[in-house]
This record gives structure tokens, sequence and C-alpha cells, in this order.
């Protein structure tokens, strides 16, 4: 997977993310779509908007194994929401480098708060490595510190303020971590979790 910064115009989109896949229990990808479009599902203002939205949950949910999909539909909110937002990091390799790089990091050496510095740092390092990142606008950098942030509020993974992020370490449930770790997706347990 290619570094972008597609998510500067996306959401995390929990609510329509979790009914798409609740649809996709009994219909196709192509059936869903379908009725995204015809319902009017995720209530946008322009057909042209809403066939992007379905397409950036499309691509969340595709990231995400069979089980987790159908564990989405069934979990609690707060699961739901973890899983979602693990479909996030499966469709968004910058998002998921931010996570395992930083937020497990924090996590882990038990510090508490993730700081406009930190994301500044964390962006600079990664354009220093990587042409694609390295490409990406000022502007889109600011906006995607914004979007990942926003993410992991909604996600229930920071707490606070925007300009005054706590770190929240989630309860993850059994269920999910073993899907997790049955499905070979031990790495974004451990950016969850700050496990090594």
């Amino acid at each position: 997977m290619e570094y972008n910064a597609s998510a500067t115009k996306h959401l995390f989109w929990f609510v329509e993310t979790r009914e798409t896949a609740r649809l996709l229990g009994n219909h196709s990808m192509d059936e869903v779509r379908q009725i995204v479009i015809d319902v009017n599902l995720y209530q946008q203002k322009s057909n042209s908007r809403l066939i992007d939205e379905f397409g950036c949950i499309r691509k969340r949910l595709e990231a995400l194994p069979e089980e987790l999909q159908r564990m989405m539909v069934t979990a609690d909110i707060n699961t739901g929401k973890l899983i979602a937002f693990v479909g996030c990091m499966a469709a968004d390799k910058l998002l998921f480098d931010l996570m395992y790089d930083v937020y497990r990091r924090k996590l882990y050496f038990g510090e508490l708060t993730l700081t406009d510095a930190d994301l500044t740092v964390f962006f600079k390092d990664k354009q220093d490595q990587n042409e694609q990142v390295a490409a990406i606008t000022d502007t889109s950098v600011k906006k995607l510190k914004q979007v990942y942030s926003k993410y992991m509020f909604e996600a229930g993974l920071l707490t606070g303020k925007i300009s005054d992020k706590q770190l929240s370490k989630p309860y993850i449930d059994p269920d999910l971590r073993f899907a997790l770790q049955r499905n070979s997706m031990d790495k974004y347990l451990a950016a969850l979790t700050g496990e090594k």
C-alpha cells in the first residue's frame, strides 16, 4: 500500500461504516452500493459526495477480514468503533504508521499526551524517508493532523481537547483481541494497546 493524503477529505464515518457492514451480511458489495445510492443512506447533499464516501467506506471494509466486518455489526459501540478504526488504519498506511510509531510508543512508555509537536515530528520524519509523503503539501499535512486526531477522538483513543490531547488506552474486548491475532493483525493490536 502506498502513502497518500486522501484522508484529508474523509471523516471517521462510524455509523455509516457499521450500517454498510450490516448490509454486507445479506448483499454483495455492488448491491450495497446501489442501496446506498438509491436511499441516500449516508444523507449526503450530492450524489458525487455519496459515491466518494461509499468508496472510502468500501476500501476500509475490504481492508478488514470478514470476521471483523461481522464483529463490527454485533459488537458493543466501543468495540465497533475500534474495529472501524482498524479498518481506517488498514486502508491508510500513513495512519497506521502514526499509530504504530507514535501512539503505541507513547502508551508503551506511559506518556499521557499527544502533542502537535509529536505529529509534526512524525510527518517530518516520514517526509524525509519517503518521496510520496514528501510530495504531500504543508496544507495537506496540517489537515491530516486534524483528521487523524479527530479519528482518534471518535474511536475513543484520545480524550480532552484538540489543543490538549490525552491518550486513552482502549479496553480491547477479548473477542476482538483473538480475532486480530487469528487474522495476523497483531501489529494493529499493538498500535492500539502499546504492546510490543
